[in-house]
């Protein structure tokens, strides 16, 4: 695992929690819902989004990306209120992408930034 100090990347740690679930990322998208409706719906919960930034990730991400930064936000996030992984922090770290109880737009970008998926046109 790939350690900078008392951080961990985001990336590394969801590779290092699928491979010690023994779940493929294939397998979990697969068992994910695959209607992009119904994926911004579950993100809607737990975004702060307007309608113009609930458009921009429908129409400039796939299914499985959203579904991807949906699970993200759930598993590492919203009930991992410590904001670490095996005490490291994660980066981004849980102060910079949610307010309040939920994620914010700006966190949704870094966290696509941080799983390496592009944010072209998500700049509104």
């Amino acid at each position: 695992m790939s350690r900078r100090g008392e951080y961990i990347d985001l990336r590394t740690a969801l590779k290092n929690y699928l491979k010690e679930q023994g779940v493929t990322l294939s397998d979990l998208l697969s068992l994910m819902d695959e209607q992009k409706e119904g994926i911004m719906e579950s993100l809607r919960k737990r975004v702060h989004l307007t309608d113009a930034q609930s458009r921009a990730l429908e129409e400039n991400l796939t299914s499985k990306q959203l579904n991807l930064l949906l699970f993200v936000i759930q598993a590492f996030y919203l009930l991992n209120p410590s904001g670490t992984y095996k005490n490291f922090i994660l980066e981004p770290t849980r102060g910079d992408v949610m307010h309040g109880d939920k994620v914010t737009f700006e966190g949704c970008k870094m966290i696509l930034k941080a799983l390496r998926i592009s944010t072209e046109g998500l700049d509104i």
